[in-house]
């Protein structure tokens, strides 16, 4: 296993490729109404208008399928959410487009006229507990011993007979490398930057076997300015979508499916795909009549929910380095808010975002904003001084408790293992289908994932009913 190997072989650049091709195609899709969707008797429900399920139904259509999207929100997008209520585009969900080479959203971005932004990840000021700056040659010198502990941690995994959690691993070697108590603070730092913020949760959850075993399109990341939502907005330009829809239960046989939901309407088609949120099928709000398979159950089961949670300050003016993408702060009471993304760069106001993952995250959402922006204003004055003036606005997320996500994305915890991703995509009897970021083996936690598992769904679909 590699913790940050980004070097694709031939068969990945080639599958990425073959993605790309099938992403773009959704771009020219047939809408609702074209004759093509009248050339079937076959009729399609999605669940969620998520990526996953607005690129499935883009592509079923394509393909001559009748289709309609059942969404629990009253907006479209799923984890995607803008917000423009601070006089700029805030992405309170997925942000970036994770590798920009190859990747299909860059695709989309290209075709719907999208500006996009990069972020640099080294362009970043970080600060230790007493404000002070740290200086490149500690940074470095801090980084090349993270990479070398990276490196003996995947040899630790390499040699182990059964899997143990990425924070015992670190902390078995750390015991032997014996770093300086201001290195290892350092160290933590990073670990927390490159590793907790990517799985949304603690390095004492995640699998150390699992905790890469994914690929990753090449180049830099990039934002979206203006806001994630317009690639779902042109995505779902013209597609059949009831929102305020949410699903308590689904009923499938050999012959077709029965869809309920909550406000007690009843639909009926001959497939159903599924692309709820990891978090949802395990909160168990949707009843499977008969039951899910037993396999299946466990793959829920298996799988974790992680969280990401921002907070975002407006202020009356820019009190930080404004050519900075981030800023970092290493705290001596670790977890603290240890990351800042400087959104003043890319959207013209004087606004911070707090980028916060696990429990630490978790831990938040039951503070009143009042607390919450006090804790966020402490830090900024350790790093800024006292006279840094208080935030007009604050947006804050939390994503554990919204009731159609349950959380951020899905990660592989200690005890289970790819082959649970596998099981949960993989179709039921011949009328369930399942797509979602979670069940992506080779891109999850991702909109890029998530909008590719869609199309292996639609294309499962394709082949179940015109075969």
């Amino acid at each position: 296993m590699e913790f940050f190997n980004n070097n694709g072989s031939q068969r990945r650049q080639f599958l990425q490729l073959a993605l790309l091709a099938a992403a773009t195609a959704i771009l020219h899709s047939c809408s609702p109404n074209n004759s093509m969707a009248k050339l079937t008797e076959k009729n399609i429900l999605i669940i969620g208008a998520g990526i996953a399920g607005i690129a499935a139904a883009r592509k079923l259509i394509k393909n001559g399928f009748a289709v309609k999207i059942l969404e629990g929100r009253n907006r479209i997008g799923g984890r995607i959410n803008t917000n423009r209520s601070l006089g700029l585009a805030v992405d309170l969900g997925a942000a970036w487009i994770h590798g920009i080479t190859d990747n299909p959203l860059t695709s989309l971005a290209t075709e719907f006229k999208i500006n996009i932004k990069e972020t640099d990840y080294e362009n970043i000021q970080v600060y230790n507990s007493t404000g002070k700056s740290l200086s490149e040659t500690i940074l470095d010198d801090a980084y090349e011993l993270y990479d070398n502990i990276i490196e003996e941690v995947e040899n630790l995994a390499d040699k182990l007979d059964e899997d143990i959690s990425v924070g015992e691993g670190w902390r078995r070697v750390i015991r032997q490398q014996k770093p300086s108590p201001k290195m290892e603070k350092i160290l933590k730092w990073y670990m927390n930057y490159e590793i907790e913020l990517d799985n949304g949760t603690d390095l004492d959850n995640l699998s150390l076997w699992y905790v890469d075993d994914d690929e990753a399109f090449d180049g830099e990341d990039y934002i979206f300015p203006d806001g994630y939502d317009q690639i779902i907005q042109g995505l779902a330009a013209g597609l059949e979508i009831e929102l305020s829809q949410k699903v308590t239960e689904v009923i499938w046989s050999e012959s077709g499916v029965e869809v309920k939901t909550a406000t007690g309407e009843q639909y009926t088609a001959d497939g159903a795909l599924l692309t709820l949120p990891l978090g949802v099928l395990k909160s168990n709000q949707v009843k499977f009549s008969p039951n899910l398979p037993l396999g299946k159950r466990h793959a829920i089961e298996n799988l974790s929910m992680g969280v990401y949670n921002k907070v975002v300050l407006k202020f009356p003016e820019i009190f930080w380095p404004e050519n900075r993408d981030f800023l970092g702060y290493v705290s001596d009471k670790q977890p603290d808010f240890g990351l800042f993304l400087n959104l003043s760069r890319h959207g013209g106001e004087p606004v911070l975002v707090a980028l916060t993952a696990g429990s630490f995250a978790k831990s938040l959402e039951s503070l009143s904003d009042e607390e919450l922006q006090a804790k966020v204003m402490e830090v900024l004055r350790r790093l800024y001084g006292t006279n840094i003036p208080e935030p007009v606005q604050m947006l804050r997320t939390s994503w554990s408790q919204d009731p159609f996500s349950f959380g951020s994305y899905s990660y592989i915890p200690v005890g289970a293992t790819t082959e649970d991703r596998e099981t949960l995509a993989a179709p039921v009897g011949k009328r369930l289908f399942f797509a979602g970021e979670a069940t992506s083996t080779q891109y999850p936690a991702t909109v890029h994932g998530a909008l590719l598992s869609g199309l292996r769904a639609a294309k499962e679909i394709k082949r179940r009913f015109k075969s």
